[in-house]
């Protein structure tokens, strides 16, 4: 009798083990994160794959868990968007694409300025390719830098190429509504009912939020889900 005491305790203790952090995680977990796993799961599948719902359909699947391969690769590049050398012409191809966010005054051109000081950066790219998820982190090191942390990154939606997150150095960004509203156009998410507010900008139609958040020494802009819940 005494052994099957102990066996069942061995069992109720393994059992725990098991079960304990998966019971905890549920404990923990953000209701409104459950939410909006459901809402994806009906955005997306609603045969909503236009270039329009394109950043809307990435957002959502990766707040989903859905399932992702991941390709990586470094290169070593000069630190300005453009430049020849002896007839021939490289092109940093990270560099123009930040360009585009520098034509609406979200980045400064002193971001430009301070890289081509620099000489060369390391630009490694992961490239996320999963069910209605495709894009691209890409994060930029200086070249003395440990790969620990990068001097900025930003991510590219491939549908529509357009630039959904980035986190880059307070100095080299403005944020202003005027230029916000204009980086909505960028994404081609013009819709009347976006909220401003101090730290975000809101789209209920959308479904979608502009997060603006203070890192440390850095400014983060990123695209999440959004429910009213």
């Amino acid at each position: 009798m005494k052994n099957n005491y102990l066996l069942i305790l061995c069992v109720l203790c393994f059992l725990i083990a098991v079960f304990a952090p998966t019971i905890a995680l549920y404990l923990l977990e953000d209701k409104n994160v459950h939410y909006l796993n459901n809402i994806s799961l009906s955005m997306v599948d609603k045969g909503n794959k236009s270039y329009y719902n394109a950043i809307i359909n990435t957002i959502y699947a990766r707040y989903n868990n859905n399932k992702y391969n991941v390709d990586t690769t470094d290169e070593y590049e000069y630190s300005v968007p453009e430049i020849e050398i002896e007839g021939k012409r490289y092109i940093n191809e990270s560099l123009v694409k930040l360009k585009e966010l520098e034509v609406i005054g979200l980045i400064k051109s002193d971001f430009f300025e301070f890289l081509a000081m620099n000489k060369r950066v390391i630009t490694r790219t992961n490239e996320f390719h999963g069910k209605n998820l495709n894009y691209s982190k890409k994060r930029l090191f200086l070249s003395n830098d440990d790969f620990k942390v990068a001097f900025m990154s930003f991510e590219v939606e491939n549908i529509t190429n357009k630039i959904i997150a980035l986190k880059i150095p307070k100095e080299y960004i403005v944020i202003k509504k005027g230029i916000l509203e204009d980086y909505l156009n960028y994404l081609n998410q013009n819709s009347e009912d976006w909220v401003y507010e101090s730290n975000s900008v809101v789209s209920k139609i959308k479904k979608i939020e502009i997060k603006i958040e203070n890192i440390n020494d850095f400014i983060s802009i990123s695209i999440v889900p959004y429910s009213s819940l």
